[in-house]
């Protein structure tokens, strides 16, 4: 009894010295709030774009629908990270005591969400590069809607259903001073998910720039058939990939960056074995536990996948409304000839 009394106590002290630390931690207090702007500028952002200028696009309808999972994803992901690193700030604000500084676990159910979903948008991804298979090989849009519909329910299940299996035997109960996505009995389910999404994603990046490729090369094909039908849908298929091309090697960039992170549970737990796990241990041993939270907290580059993603979107289409607008400009300016208004139109619909 007096072992396990001496053991409660250190385990106390120790969590003390870990949340006396964090609170003195002001570089990691910086990056929360900066966490903090930057999802509510996503969310707001993703509003803007989904009401003002998704259905301005020439995307087919099945596109809209897993542009507008995605951004459900991102609005999902924002707000949890503004309550999972707001809740820890508040607690930080009111505590009496640099040792109160630690906040209920239930809170950490949204850390858990936030670890769990970026699955999802790895999924949604392979879904879109699938859509832009099956419509380059010129399957229906029922069998296109029918299977971009199964890749949002399926992007959703999944993380639910590995969220439960990871996460099912930790506890709520007590109180921590920073919640972690990675816990003792997450540790496994976790990291096989992580090198097969990684895997997934790498592969579904390359597979889109194949696609883009041959859509290019039978588009020149087309036009040189005088199939203007076909010749137009190739020329959406190619405006489509434009838009997702950078968004889909962007998050191959981040997730790549995600993956070789450092993970550390909390300062007395082991840290997860990565890619880099020389650096990471070499980096553990010359650091306190409190600024080797800070290192992971900065590397997580989702936050900004979630801003950048829309914010690309917006870019791209509103520069292709502009070209648009000056294609049909060119052709109603009444100084022009109408040989040579004629001609250029022509020409602009088989380039």
């Amino acid at each position: 009894m007096r072992s396990s009394d001496q053991f409660l106590s250190v385990g106390m002290a120790s969590d003390c010295r870990y949340a006396e630390e964090l609170y003195d931690l002001v570089p990691l207090h910086v990056f929360q709030w900066i966490y903090i702007i930057t999802s509510t500028a996503s969310i707001f952002l993703v509003i803007y774009t989904a009401r003002h200028y998704l259905h301005r696009t020439i995307f087919e309808n099945v596109t809209k629908e897993l542009i507008i999972a995605l951004y459900v994803l991102i609005t999902i992901y924002s707000v949890c990270l503004i309550f999972a690193q707001g809740s820890q700030l508040v607690y930080r604000y009111i505590a009496p005591t640099k040792c109160d500084a630690q906040s209920p676990k239930i809170w950490c159910i949204f850390r858990f969400i936030l670890t769990v979903i970026t699955w999802s948008f790895v999924i949604l991804h392979l879904g879109i590069t699938f859509q832009h298979f099956l419509s380059s090989f010129l399957f229906g849009i029922r069998i296109q809607t029918i299977v971009s519909r199964i890749t949002i329910v399926f992007s959703f299940l999944y993380s639910l259903i590995f969220g439960v299996l990871a996460y099912y035997s930790d506890s709520l109960e007590g109180r921590t001073a920073y919640c972690s996505g990675f816990t003792t009995h997450s540790e496994g389910i976790l990291m096989f998910n992580l090198y097969l999404i990684l895997v997934l994603d790498v592969l579904n990046t390359l597979f889109s720039i194949l696609l883009w490729k041959y859509n290019s090369q039978k588009f020149v094909t087309d036009r040189e058939s005088y199939d203007l039908g076909r010749s137009f849908h190739r020329r959406q298929n190619l405006y489509a990939m434009e838009q997702f091309l950078p968004v889909s090697a962007l998050h191959s960039i981040f997730y790549v960056i995600l993956f070789c992170e450092f993970y550390y549970h909390d300062y007395h737990t082991k840290m997860v074995i990565t890619v880099t796990v020389y650096f990471s241990q070499a980096l553990k041993s010359n650091m306190s536990p409190g600024w080797y939270l800070f290192t992971s907290v900065a590397a997580n580059v989702v936050p900004h996948y979630c801003l950048l993603c829309p914010l690309i979107f917006l870019v791209l289409i509103r520069r292709g409304r502009f070209k648009r607008v000056s294609h049909v400009q060119t052709m109603v300016n009444p100084e022009r000839k109408p040989n040579e208004m004629y001609f250029n139109a022509l020409h602009q619909q088989w380039q």
